[in-house]
């Protein structure tokens, strides 16, 4: 039996409307003054009814998938009192892995990333591309090609696998870039939708305001292994914590680097939260035996191995 357990939480684009439905009102409703007194808004019905248009605005987007995805671990742990040796989440996803690894509690998490969502939104515009069977040293050529000729961003954001990398900047280079890389024999290149481009250098202002909110949060040291989206490290210092939250609005998702280091525990991986999407890069990255608490079957087929 595999022993060790890596639970990762996902990030911007798991959202759905109603995927709290599943939840039983008694898990909800325990915690539903931590989840009143953290925001200005009903998310419980935000999610349950919308509008989709409003779920999807970055600001509203990040706390719902925490809330979900924290539900979904609240209910991991009731139900197979297990113990994590690994948390680590895609983007929003470190939130809800710091959340999980108890660090910092709801009501502050809701708030934190509620303000996060806030001050991406105030951002330049901008777009972000996935750019699907394409070596990563010729996505940054084109990038930094596109980037020099109009002196604007275009740079990798998410390196989710050697098959899957997003970029991010300023609508006009990232679309030159892609120009580029289909010149360079790049098929799939899709526009991804997206209220924000989010991990580059258009985010150095909301990076800049969002250090001086996350350096007035309370955190403590992760009770779980915890690795981050920055550098790929584990890390456990408060102030390191601080640092790489704020240096992650900007820089890219090292996503393949982080599931290299979970492929050498030969564990159990379980995606925590809505949908997938964790589980299908996790696969692409050579990760073995994966669950994700989204599947109809997940609880059966965890037991069986537990």
């Amino acid at each position: 039996m595999p022993r060790h357990i890596t639970i990762a939480f996902p990030g911007q684009g798991s959202q759905f409307l109603g995927m709290l439905n599943h939840f039983q009102d008694e898990l909800i409703e325990n915690l539903k003054s931590d989840i009143s007194n953290s925001l200005d808004f009903n998310i419980i019905d935000l999610i349950k009814y919308g509008p989709d248009e409003k779920l999807n605005k970055t600001s509203f987007t990040q706390p719902a998938i925490l809330l979900a995805s924290y539900l979904e671990y609240k209910l991991l742990k009731e139900r197979l009192n297990i113990q994590p040796d690994l948390v680590c989440g895609h983007s929003l996803g470190e939130y809800s892995a710091l959340l999980a690894a108890e660090s910092f509690n709801l009501n502050d998490a809701l708030n934190i990333v509620h303000k996060r969502g806030s001050l991406m939104e105030k951002s330049p515009p901008g777009s972000m591309y996935a750019i699907l069977n394409t070596e990563l040293d010729v996505i940054r050529e084109c990038c930094l090609r596109a980037s020099s000729e109009l002196n604007k961003i275009s740079s990798p954001a998410n390196i989710n696998s050697k098959k899957q990398v997003v970029i991010s900047g300023h609508t006009e280079s990232v679309e030159l870039s892609v120009k580029y890389l289909k010149e360079r024999g790049s098929r799939k290149c899709i526009k991804l939708n997206v209220s924000v481009a989010s991990h580059c250098e258009l985010m150095n202002e909301a990076a800049s305001s969002f250090e001086e909110v996350i350096d007035k949060l309370t955190i403590t040291n992760p009770k779980y292994n915890f690795l981050n989206n920055y550098d790929a490290c584990f890390i456990n210092e408060i102030s390191d914590i601080k640092e790489k939250l704020v240096k992650q609005l900007t820089s890219p998702v090292q996503w393949v680097n982080i599931m290299e280091l979970v492929k050498k525990r030969e564990g159990i991986f379980i995606e925590c939260g809505p949908k997938n999407v964790l589980s299908g890069l996790a696969k692409a990255n050579g990760v073995d035996n994966i669950y994700s608490t989204s599947s109809e079957n997940f609880y059966d087929e965890i037991k069986k191995i537990l």
